[in-house]
């Protein structure tokens, strides 16, 4: 076992990655930029290393005490040998659902919002105007943009509700980070 192996089974957080059958391994997790600029940035990207043995991937959720945080990407750490990731820390819960047709008990077809996935963790921002300057791809009606797992399964005009609100899915993003996709969502006034 390499000493960073060692060091973090001796030392290492405790945590949790979310699956299906949740594994419980050790990491290492400091906050990746010191900026005292942005705030929110500052607590909001974070950066580790984790046992290989615990095949963490992009898109997993990993839980360590009462934070969550959204793993962007893993990769081998070669003087370590072990995985160093990148991650946001999940600052919003969010339900997913999606406009589906069924048929009633007595053959009649029944249009409604079925949610998908209920209580999902992901990384939020609302849309400032220093964001819309160094962001060039922001749609005109975007309210926030949501780093989500892409395991979900978001495609385009589904629903998220937030905050008390539903917000239509307007963009979905998914090549910058292989496991997350990234959201724009607007105002949704469908019924």
């Amino acid at each position: 076992m390499s000493y960073a192996g060692k060091f973090l089974k001796s030392k290492g957080q405790s945590c949790i990655i979310e699956r299906d059958e949740p594994v419980e391994t050790k990491v290492s997790i400091k906050r990746s930029t010191r900026s005292s600029r942005d705030l929110g940035v500052r607590e909001a990207y974070w950066e580790g290393l984790v046992l290989t043995d615990a095949n963490l991937q992009s898109g997993e959720i990993v839980t360590i005490g009462n934070d969550a945080f959204l793993v962007q990407s893993v990769n081998l750490d070669y003087a370590s040998s072990e995985a160093a990731f990148f991650a946001a820390k999940c600052n919003a819960v969010i339900q997913h659902k999606r406009y589906e047709e069924a048929a009633d008990d007595s053959g009649n077809i029944v249009q409604d919002w079925v949610t998908k996935n209920a209580d999902v963790s992901c990384y939020g921002q609302i849309i400032t105007a220093q964001l819309r300057q160094e962001d060039p791809g922001l749609l005109d009606g975007t309210k926030y943009i949501f780093q989500v797992p892409k395991s979900l399964g978001v495609t385009m005009l589904d629903r998220f509700f937030y905050d008390g609100d539903n917000y239509q899915v307007t963009s979905i993003d998914s090549i910058g980070m292989a496991g997350v996709s990234r959201i724009q969502l607007s105002e949704d006034t469908r019924p």
